[in-house]
């Protein structure tokens, strides 16, 4: 091994040390990040459950009536409870008609935040267990749970107002039901809004929310008229930008023990970029990261609303960037039970491709995996279950090809079959992302903003996850603590979720020993690039 100049290893500590020192500081110093303060915690006193999970969240001192003495996982966020508003008690199945959404859950946020002088303050709304989930179609209340009726009421009639609770509300301030009368493209609540905030690598913050308030001016895509509204074209004011929107995020699963336990999952994350495994399971697929739409359900639509093909750009993106062992990401695209990927906690009969977490990363086609499932059939399907089988890294992430897989919220079942969110979570997951209603092949999140803001950056969980989604008013949920940001090893060298001084010497020792964790590209010479990549890294922060 040739030896090292002294001196100019010297000047590199040095440099280094100086150069992160500085990125610390001017890092800790950003106000960019989202802050608890900017978090506005909705939840209602008369369920059991809201008021449980809101009290566990932010804490006894802004949540009143419940057990007391929570600290608060999240000190600092504000918290609204809507029984002060005077509404009836909101349905607890999941599901809220068209109207009341609008009177009973939107309605008295807009007021509260008036009223406080929070119009402009508040970047992101948190929903806790027991709020309704889904929105039900002006015209046919559950028409969302029927895929193909569904598609008619959106393509043909583009007359489709079925959506999450959840979506409607990052456009809070938009009156999109304007003009709502039942008929053809005859509002912007008609079919699905293009999210501004897709694939933005910024945070949220970056962008002003000075005009938030100003009605927009959405202009129809044509021939997508009532199916698919661009951000508008007209004077600047009136033209949704980033900064228009609210991240909203939920806090939700089968039991209020399921919530606790995924927040607290949630702090402090430190990825183990030697064991973590990515799972991509794609079936019926090239793997070849096509430039072009295909018949991929990871790869339908246009420029709109696709942005490639996702799994395998996903895929890429790890391998490429070198922090994760690359052994650890694994990509499938049989079909049939050959190619199903599984756990180990549950016992398919020796079918499927067993993978032995912990898994970071669980984006799975599900029960829309072509061909046969592990035990297909009436008893043992894995098509409900397969969540279920895996071990979980804390902030662990699910993200399916499943159109129905946040449906069973509330006292809402599963539908066709599907895996749900909630399961996950129930499992030891995370976080997840997902679809209340019929979403189409063509807007389902995309892993690779979940990957590149989130796992491999230093967004927070709801940033990320709004930037992976590409539709508003539309039918995505995001669930889990939309504060929570991600260390990984490599750069949090004592994981205890904090870049500090002491991993920059450790980082140091272990490149001046030529040490393999300093290897971060995992090309097996230690360079420069190396250092960059771990400057660049320690700078974004957790």
């Amino acid at each position: 091994m040739p030896a090292r100049p002294i001196g100019l290893f010297s000047a590199l500590r040095c440099t280094l040390v100086y150069a992160l020192l500085l990125g610390a500081a001017a890092h800790a110093q950003d106000g960019s990040r989202l802050a608890p303060e900017q978090v506005l915690v909705v939840y209602d006193s008369r369920v059991a459950d809201s008021l449980a999970v809101a009290e566990f969240y932010a804490g006894s001192g802004v949540v009143h009536g419940g057990a007391g003495g929570e600290p608060g996982v999240r000190p600092g966020v504000r918290a609204f409870d809507l029984a002060t508003a005077g509404i009836p008690v909101l349905p607890t199945s999941g599901n809220i008609g068209f109207t009341r959404f609008r009177t009973d859950i939107r309605a008295p946020i807009r007021a509260h935040l008036v009223a406080q002088g929070l119009e402009l303050n508040i970047r992101c709304v948190v929903l806790t267990k027991g709020i309704p989930h889904r929105v039900q179609d002006n015209n046919n209340g559950n028409i969302g749970d029927q895929p193909s009726e569904f598609l008619l009421q959106w393509s043909g009639r583009r007359n489709a107002t079925a959506a999450s609770v959840d979506s409607e509300l990052a456009l809070l301030w938009q009156d999109l039901e304007a003009g709502e009368a039942g008929r053809s493209a005859d509002s912007f609540a008609d079919g699905w809004v293009i999210n501004p905030y897709w694939q933005q690598p910024a945070p949220h913050n970056t962008f002003s929310n000075a005009d938030a308030l100003v009605q927009k001016e959405l202009a129809p895509v044509f021939p997508m008229s009532g199916r698919i509204w661009s951000l508008g074209v007209g004077a600047p004011e009136t033209v949704l930008t980033p900064g228009d929107m609210l991240l909203v995020s939920r806090l939700d699963g089968h039991t209020v023990a399921d919530v606790r336990a995924s927040v607290l999952r949630a702090q402090s994350i430190v990825y183990d970029v030697d064991e973590a495994v990515f799972v991509f399971d794609e079936s019926n697929a090239n793997g070849v990261a096509d430039a072009a739409e295909n018949s991929e359900l990871d790869n339908q639509g246009d420029a709109l609303s696709n942005s490639g093909d996702d799994y395998e750009r996903s895929r890429d993106l790890l391998l490429s960037d070198g922090r994760f062992d690359p052994a650890h990401v694994a990509y499938n695209s049989a079909n049939g039970p050959s190619g199903f990927l599984v756990g180990p906690l549950l016992d398919f009969g020796g079918e499927g491709v067993l993978i032995d977490g912990p898994v970071l990363l669980l984006a799975h086609y599900g029960q829309n995996h072509a061909g046969g499932k592990p035990n297909d059939g009436p008893v043992g399907s894995a098509a409900p279950i397969y969540a279920e089988s895996f071990r979980y890294a804390d902030g662990a992430i699910f993200n399916t090809v499943e159109s129905y897989n946040t449906r069973a919220l509330g006292t809402l079942g599963t539908l066709f079959n599907q895996e749900q969110a909630a399961d996950f979570i129930g499992a030891g997951g995370t976080f997840a992302l997902g679809h209340c209603w019929e979403p189409f092949a063509l807007t389902i999140p995309d892993n690779e903003f979940i990957v590149r803001n989130f796992v491999l950056g230093d967004l927070t969980w709801a940033e990320a996850a709004w930037s992976s989604i590409p539709t508003l008013s539309w039918m995505h949920v995001v669930l889990g603590d939309p504060l929570a940001t991600a260390c990984r090893t490599s750069e949090d060298r004592n994981a205890d979720g904090v870049l500090d001084f002491f991993d920059v010497l450790d980082y140091l020792g272990a490149f001046d020993a030529q040490d393999p964790s300093a290897d971060l590209d995992r090309n097996s010479v230690y360079d420069f690039f190396d250092v960059l990549a771990f400057l660049g890294a320690f700078d974004e922060g957790c």
